[in-house]
């Protein structure tokens, strides 16, 4: 169970670590598209670019909080100059140039200290450096100054979960449940914190729902497998493994091997259980 649990975790946060690094994928390309385009100003035309982008979990999260700040700004509640300042910081760091990201984030801030989506993105930025308490703090000030960024418990939320603060972690998934029911991103995070605490009969319903967000969830399929083996449900089990199989569609096929090692355990188990019964 510690190396299923160690891969739930590090799927949460790879979930924001990674989208820098996702160019060739078409929801990759999608959203790097969409931060070239929002940074010359031409926020419509970004807005669709990311919107394209939200199927892969890779880049769900990043992609919606981009079009959170462009809604704001289509619906006369932000600066354009001030958003495309943060747009222009994203293009920086897409090219993992943090430090100049970092200045136009804090030139954002001091245009409009109250602007949320500048803290996140500089959050981000610290969190992609390795400075995980200084993007905890930011993901925080953004709270206090600007709650309509709900994004911001999110990314908070999948930082302590790495770090082992899970009620804290499941608080900030909570809030951020609360403000957008319809992201499989926020279920499958709060599942997992619930699987790492051993509260594997209360992450189902959240792996579940993911589910029934996303179809084709292989990861929350694996992660279901996980929770019902803990539960001894292994014929549930079982069939969860294979599905998430079925639906592994990476290059690298981890979840798939993953699932298919965990399947011939629990089969191993089973047939040692069964020849025992036999020899009473």
């Amino acid at each position: 169970m510690d190396k299923k649990v160690y891969l739930i975790v590090s799927a949460a946060v790879l979930m924001l670590f990674s989208s820098f690094c996702l160019a060739g994928t078409n929801a990759g390309d999608s959203y790097f598209n969409g931060i070239g385009l929002a940074a010359q100003g031409k926020l419509e035309e970004a807005k669709a670019e990311f919107q394209k982008s939200l199927d892969d979990d890779s880049v769900y999260a990043y992609a919606k909080l981009e079009i959170h700040a462009i809604d704001d700004v289509l619906g006369g509640k932000s600066k354009k100059e001030t958003a495309i300042l943060v747009f222009q910081g994203k293009q920086l760091a897409t090219q993992k140039k943090w430090d100049d990201a970092i200045a136009l984030y804090n030139k954002a801030i001091k245009e409009n200290p109250n602007y949320g989506y500048a803290f996140i993105s500089r959050g981000i930025a610290y969190m992609s450096q390795g400075n995980l308490d200084k993007a905890i703090s930011n993901f925080s000030e953004s709270i206090d100054v600007s709650p309509d960024f709900t994004e911001a418990y999110q990314n908070r939320g999948v930082l302590l979960e790495y770090k082992g603060q899970f009620n804290k972690a499941l608080a900030d998934f909570d809030k951020a449940i609360a403000a957008d029911p319809n992201s499989y991103v926020l279920y499958f995070n709060r599942g997992m914190a619930r699987v790492y605490k051993g509260q594997c009969d209360l992450a189902l319903p959240d792996l579940e729902k993911a589910i029934e967000l996303k179809p084709n969830y292989a990861k929350a399929y694996i992660n279901k497998g996980v929770a019902l083996e803990d539960l001894k449900r292994i014929d549930e089990a079982i069939a969860a493994y294979k599905k998430a199989i079925e639906l592994d569609t990476s290059q690298d096929r981890e979840i798939a091997k993953d699932a298919d090692a965990s399947i011939r355990a629990l089969e191993a188990e089973k047939k040692k259980a069964d020849d025992s019964k036999k020899d009473k």
